[in-house]
């Protein structure tokens, strides 16, 4: 299942900031940019408090030593998410929004034996199989190999497989969303706002719906689906992988999508202004300098970045 937007940044923002307390693992500067996030405006304050209530029979639980990206995956996993998204619906006059839920609710967790990637880390792996794994910032995979099948069970993030050929055939890759299979060669696999993303970069590729549906995919097509069907079929774009070299490839991208991009490389809250989310963006950027990164957007673009802190981040228009 996709990333939904958020119907209310403010909700995600507080929830961000909770999950920095949680981990006890909040700098004194992180303190200073909560506070001064805090008083920005009583609905800050308010929507804080809500939620720092309804969390607070948590504070003597074992999440309390988890580091911020373990506790967010904590929150994810389906036990966890149940409880935490109980106390948040409890909370008295606050409505999550429903792309906060869906947010919560659908990505993946890193359990014993899966395969993960924190806040600006990149790793790959060799599979038993041979194939190599790629994954991007903030990715979570399952592993599923036995003697009869091979395959992965993409749980959040994006990944890069080389599949190597195998006595145990066709390589699956499990969405929420539908299940890829392809025998040999490299497909691209990420999360969107709108649904999954799939990438043939140098294989074809079956992709079989829950509705039982199945779509042939050539060799070079990028493939955006979700749970009911094929959204767009579309030759694919230069350089797709080129975050596996730390480097972010934008061509004719929406701003929005340029900042969903950086944000599993940067802790604390980005935020941007929906009035600009629209604007087109080409160019390569610096995964691992997400500073510079907008930096340049800042240059080429009419936008300013405001740096209340550096954990709070806000993209604005001129003006």
């Amino acid at each position: 299942m996709s990333r939904k937007a958020l119907a209310d940044p403010l909700v995600e923002e507080a929830i961000q900031w909770m999950v920095r307390l949680q981990s006890g693992e909040i700098s004194q500067e992180e303190r200073q940019a909560l506070e001064h996030w805090r008083s920005a405006s009583s609905q800050h304050e308010a929507v804080f408090l809500k939620l720092s209530q309804g969390l607070s029979p948590l504070r003597d639980s074992p999440w309390r030593s988890q580091s911020g990206d373990q506790l967010l995956r904590t929150i994810q996993v389906p036990s966890g998410r149940r409880q935490f998204l109980r106390v948040s619906l409890a909370l008295g006059g606050l409505a999550l929004a429903a792309g906060t839920l869906l947010r919560l609710g659908q990505a993946g967790l890193a359990l014993p034996g899966d395969l993960y990637t924190g806040t600006a880390e990149r790793r790959f792996w060799i599979l038993e199989d041979g194939s190599r794994l790629d994954l991007n910032a903030r990715s979570v995979v399952a592993t599923g190999f036995d003697t009869h099948r091979r395959g992965l069970r993409m749980r959040q993030g994006e990944l890069l497989l080389q599949i190597a050929a195998d006595r145990r055939g066709p390589f699956l890759l499990e969405t929420d969303a539908g299940q890829v299979s392809a025998s040999q060669g490299r497909l691209l696999l990420r999360e969107e706002t709108q649904g999954m993303r799939l990438v043939t970069l140098d294989t074809p590729a079956q992709l079989t719906l829950p509705n039982a549906r199945t779509h042939a995919l050539d060799v070079r097509r990028s493939v955006l689906f979700n749970e009911h069907g094929l959204l767009a079929d579309e030759a694919m774009q230069p350089s797709e992988s080129a975050w596996v070299d730390g480097w972010l490839a934008a061509h004719d991208r929406s701003l929005a999508w340029v900042i969903e991009a950086i944000r599993p490389y940067r802790r604390g809250i980005l935020r941007l202004d929906a009035a600009i989310a629209g604007l087109r963006v080409s160019g390569l950027y610096p995964l691992d300098n997400s500073d510079l990164t907008l930096e340049m957007l800042e240059r080429s673009l009419p936008i300013r970045v405001v740096r209340r802190s550096d954990y709070w981040v806000s993209i604005e228009a001129q003006g």
